[in-house]
C-alpha cells in the first residue's frame, strides 16, 4: 500500500464510530485490480461486522466512504469519476478478481 492509504486505513480502524458517510479522497488514483488491494478486500471482507467493497468495472478508486450502518462498518472503495459520470450505477462488489 502506500502512505496515504495506510493513514485513511489507520483512521478508519481508530475511529470508534462513523455516525454519517465520511469521504477521504485520495491525491493518486488506486488500482483495486492489483493483488495487495484485493488482499486489503479479503482481509477487511474477513472482519466482524465489516464490509468493503470496490468498483467492479474500472477497478479504479479515488476516493474512501465510510459508514457504520446496523453494527457493520461498509468501506466503500469509491470511482467517483465513473459513479458521476454514470448518473450514481452502483458497480460496487466484494467479490476478488481471480485469473482462472
Amino acid at each position: 500500500m502506500n502512505d496515504e492509504l495506510d493513514k485513511i486505513i489507520e483512521t478508519i480502524n481508530n475511529t470508534i464510530y462513523f455516525d454519517k458517510y465520511t469521504e477521504f479522497n485520495l491525491d493518486n488514483h488506486i488500482d483495486m485490480s492489483i493483488g495487495r488491494m484485493q488482499q486489503l478486500i479479503l482481509k477487511l471482507n474477513n472482519c466482524p461486522n465489516m464490509k468493503a467493497f470496490y468498483n467492479s468495472v474500472t477497478t479504479n478508486c479515488d476516493m474512501i466512504g465510510v459508514i457504520d450502518i446496523d453494527g457493520t462498518r461498509i468501506i466503500d472503495f469509491e470511482d467517483n469519476y465513473y459513479t458521476l459520470m454514470n448518473k450514481g450505477i452502483d458497480r460496487q462488489t466484494n467479490k476478488l478478481i481471480t485469473n482462472n
